[in-house]
């Protein structure tokens, strides 16, 4: 195995091309106060010499009227230079109609940047460089069998500033997905031993986790349709045929790129957006959207097993003149102090929710009548005996506990197992109402005759 390593991430380098001098200045101010090292120019003409010679930029901004020449004049005679057939190029424009947007984007700029007061402007050029440095995090697995095409695809890969690791087999590929994370493979579908590149991309596609998607560029030296078409088949994202042209393989590797970035980005959006989905904002507990989810899982599993399983209600008493006397914001203390309280006695494979106001619910799997019994009163006592937020206050407590029949081999359905979660749950309640007019500050606990069902 050969890391062949980037060059030293460096500052986004940018070459701002803008006559005004005024807004260039103003650009060029908020460029670096995000770290950029930006490279100012008047006109278009002084800056496709610069581009020709020695400076090498992550992007280019330029402004829609040059002195000497159109955008798109600068963007086809920047295209033509050698290294620059994937610079992002973005148009700054203070017009705002969509038809000049749309023009720009099929003229070829990478997109259309919209003059504005530097507040508005900073959010959108902050992005801009943050995708560039994202773009340059990235690390690529090489699979190739021949050192010397592995240099030559690293060097034509070093101006996107990616850092690429190089195997010689598949099986060594497979070792390093399990032990790094990576943003693209590139494998020659011709590998020798045991496993081909054609049998890599079938392997990574074969998996049940997330790197079942990572984007997977193969190339080979046989340009025939049905090589492509098995590549393709086999799962390949694209192809590139020998001997490689650098400008198209780096156009085809940072779309690649972008698109896995993308795929994670909307997959922790996702994640994100399903822990909030049940999740109470107020205490960090779940929430009982979350109680509907799991529960019938643990019914059709006590069903199938046998093996108790025990509904719980904890509503704290008085809750109301804990409002009306120290206020909500008091209330709300003494919820979340509630829950960490709660917390601490429950076990890895119990549910505990905020069922709703100050009311909490709890499945426990395995729990038995005598065993019910003792928790609600270390639950109850938990309360009892330390203040919450500074207030000594008492709960009441209502549970239920089933104890089905064992029927091995059989498995209710989920319609099923949900009216024995809602029968359970109903039960506890009951209790607690039992408990509320019995005094409060007590459990109830009732052994439930038969499947419960709401």
């Amino acid at each position: 195995m050969v890391e062949i390593p980037a060059s030293a991430a460096p500052p986004v380098r940018v070459a701002l091309i803008d006559a005004n001098a005024a807004a260039r200045a103003v650009v060029q101010g908020l460029l670096q106060a995000e770290g950029a090292d930006v490279h100012a120019f008047g006109h278009g003409e002084e800056a496709l010499q610069a581009l020709a010679g020695d400076l090498r930029v992550d992007v280019v901004l330029v402004s829609r009227h040059l002195p000497d020449m159109g955008a798109l004049e600068l963007l086809r005679r920047l295209r033509q230079q050698p290294g620059a057939a994937v610079l992002p190029v973005v148009l700054i424009t203070g017009d705002s109609a969509e038809p000049l947007r749309l023009s720009a984007l099929e003229g070829g700029f990478t997109e259309v940047l919209l003059r504005a007061a530097p507040e508005q402007l900073a959010p959108h050029l902050r992005a801009l460089l943050r995708r560039q440095v994202d773009l340059r995090r990235a690390r690529i697995l090489l699979v190739e069998d021949s050192p010397t095409m592995a240099t030559a695809t690293a060097e034509a890969l070093a101006p996107l500033g990616m850092e690429v690791e190089h195997v010689l087999l598949a099986q060594q590929a497979l070792q390093r997905l399990e032990q790094q994370a990576f943003d693209l493979v590139i494998v020659d579908v011709v590998l020798p031993g045991a496993l081909t590149g054609l049998g890599l991309l079938s392997a990574i596609r074969s998996r049940r986790d997330d790197l079942a998607e990572l984007p997977v560029l193969a190339y080979t030296g046989y340009d025939e349709r049905v090589r492509r078409v098995e590549m393709l088949r086999r799962g390949a994202n694209d192809y590139v045929t020998k001997p490689i042209d650098a400008d198209e393989l780096r156009a085809r590797v940072s779309n690649l790129v972008r698109y896995w970035r993308l795929l994670q980005q909307v997959r922790r959006q996702h994640a994100l957006m399903m822990r909030q989905a049940v999740t109470d904002a107020l205490t960090g507990l779940h929430n009982r959207y979350l109680l509907d989810e799991l529960g019938p899982r643990h019914v059709r599993r006590a069903w199938r097993g046998g093996e108790p399983l025990t509904a719980m209600l904890l509503d704290l008493d008085h809750f109301k003149d804990v409002n009306d006397r120290h206020g909500h914001d008091r209330g709300d203390q003494v919820l979340q102090a509630l829950a960490q309280r709660l917390r601490e006695h429950v076990r890895p494979e119990d549910v505990l929710v905020r069922y709703g106001g100050e009311e909490f619910a709890l499945l426990l799997p395995g729990l038995g009548p005598q065993v019910a019994v003792a928790h609600a009163e270390r639950l109850r006592q938990a309360v009892a005996q330390r203040p919450l937020a500074g207030l000594a206050l008492t709960a009441s407590i209502g549970a239920c506990v089933w104890q089905p029949a064992p029927t091995p081999g059989a498995a209710a359905s989920v319609e099923e197992a949900t009216a024995v979660l809602r029968g359970l749950l109903v039960c506890a309640d009951r209790c607690l109402y039992r408990a509320k007019g019995a005094g409060r500050d007590r459990s109830v606990v009732e052994v439930a005759q038969g499947v419960p069902r709401a």
